[in-house]
């Protein structure tokens, strides 16, 4: 009977390994389907965050954002206003989410290895906030450098002839090749600020990424496991996977909320980036303090955040969804 209760207890031990084991990761694919997922993601909202980037950045704080999207298609068509830069974003958008998505899964997967469960479900949701946070810290480093070069970019065109009032006009700068473009852009920021100016904007970054990917991921998880147990309490198998329209809600919802919470951040964050601020007065709290003494007051830090929580919908929904399909299918 001993000899019985200790296989039992052995074989215990063995299977509880085995489910450990076989929810290890495999980075590879962890970065491939987040790269492609982040893609996906990109190409949707790319539009939409030019408009609010240049609504951020603009010294015109009366310019509504139907205004700003009608001058912009008006002047500069729909590739060279609404798609400008978008290059570097799109490889950003890659690296960003790949790491995300594989930093995230990997502190998932300590704090399960820690506690001895059997899956990321049975995780409390502070962990996947943690797990959230820290996948943000990681992406910020790689982030920062893209987004300035995209934010530069996306506001190039309207710099050269005044706030929100573009021509058609080419330049010496837009007319070239994007390779041209993304170097002179590059090339100005390492002879003005040298290399650390590539990071201009990274306490901001910092502080946007590490909230809001908190929010991000656990959001996200929380509403998938709503529906799960919904489910389960009508009835359903507890082991089936969550619908297409469950997961693109759950990451709408999330996309939503992230964008939300930080977004006088990000305003913050993309006037450093886009304006002619010195060392001395580029501080997170002295821009901000800037913005809001200008005509408009705190309101100048929510200008696009209409369309950034119009575009944080279907671009998240189709990240989640995506990753989701292919962890599915080829994980």
């Amino acid at each position: 009977m001993a000899l019985y209760n200790e296989e039992m207890s052995l074989d215990k031990i063995t299977h509880h390994n085995d489910s450990l084991e076989s929810s290890h990761l495999n980075p590879i694919n962890e970065i491939a389907f987040g790269a492609i997922s982040g893609m996906f993601g990109k190409v949707v909202e790319y539009p939409f965050d030019t408009v609010k980037v240049r609504l951020q950045s603009s010294s015109n704080y009366s310019i509504s954002t139907v205004g700003c999207i009608a001058q912009t298609y008006r002047n500069e068509g729909i590739i060279r206003g609404f798609y400008q830069g978008i290059r570097a974003p799109l490889l950003g958008a890659c690296l960003e989410t790949a790491i995300l998505f594989a930093s995230y899964n990997a502190t998932s997967h300590f704090f399960i290895n820690h506690y001895r469960l059997k899956s990321d479900r049975e995780l409390p949701l502070w962990t996947k906030c943690v797990s959230g946070g820290f996948a943000g810290f990681t992406a910020s480093f790689v982030l920062t450098p893209i987004e300035l070069v995209k934010c530069k970019l996306q506001v190039q065109n309207v710099k050269q002839s005044g706030p929100i009032s573009t021509t058609t006009s080419s330049s010496s700068s837009s007319s070239g090749s994007p390779k041209n473009i993304y170097s002179t852009v590059i090339r100005k920021i390492l002879a003005n600020e040298g290399v650390s100016g590539l990071w201009s904007g990274l306490s901001s970054t910092l502080i946007r990424e590490v909230f809001g990917t908190a929010i991000w991921f656990s959001t996200y998880e929380y509403m998938t496991q709503v529906f799960r147990e919904r489910r389960i309490a009508k009835g359903g198998d507890e082991n089936a996977e969550n619908s297409d329209a469950e997961l693109m809600f759950s990451g709408a919802l999330a996309g939503v909320l992230f964008n939300f919470s930080t977004f006088p951040v990000d305003t913050i964050k993309s006037n450093i980036q886009t304006n002619d601020f010195d060392k001395a007065s580029s501080s997170l709290l002295k821009v901000g303090k800037y913005i809001c003494q200008q005509p408009g007051g705190m309101r100048n830090l929510y200008n696009g955040l209409g369309i950034t929580l119009v575009r944080a919908a279907p671009a998240n929904a189709i990240i989640f969804y995506v990753y989701e399909l292919l962890k599915r299918n080829y994980g």
